[in-house]
């Protein structure tokens, strides 16, 4: 009986911290301003194996004075390795995403870099 109560409180604990990466889709973006533009990232994840997932990346640059914005998109790829989730998006570029800080990183001129939102995706 010890061992059923064991059991019962483990899977209850792991699911309870279960976080939006867990599932099998989920979405992350971030909001970053440089001078009189807003950059907005927004990332789709769908998962293709353990620890490993589709992406659709959508980047846009708003400039606040003119009002023009402009958009670039891709597809690619992310693996979960050693606490972060690395994703690569031929034709757009690289993104890290940090679980631990909640942090995204991005060497892509228009897309944002900073706090991480995420969502369910649905």
């Amino acid at each position: 009986m010890r061992n059923l109560i064991t059991l019962a409180a483990l899977a209850v604990a792991g699911s309870a911290s279960a976080g939006p990466t867990d599932g099998e889709r989920w979405d992350m973006g971030a909001v970053e301003r440089r001078g009189s533009e807003v950059l907005t990232t927004g990332l789709t994840f769908r998962r293709t194996g353990p620890g490993e997932w589709a992406v659709e990346a959508r980047c846009q640059v708003t400039d606040t004075r003119t009002k023009r914005w402009r958009v670039r998109t891709g597809r690619g790829v992310a693996v979960r390795s050693m606490g972060l989730v690395l994703v690569d998006v031929p034709g757009l570029g690289r993104f890290v995403l940090f679980e631990a800080s909640d942090e995204i990183a991005a060497n892509v001129p228009g897309c944002a870099s900073g706090t991480a939102i995420y969502g369910t995706g649905d």
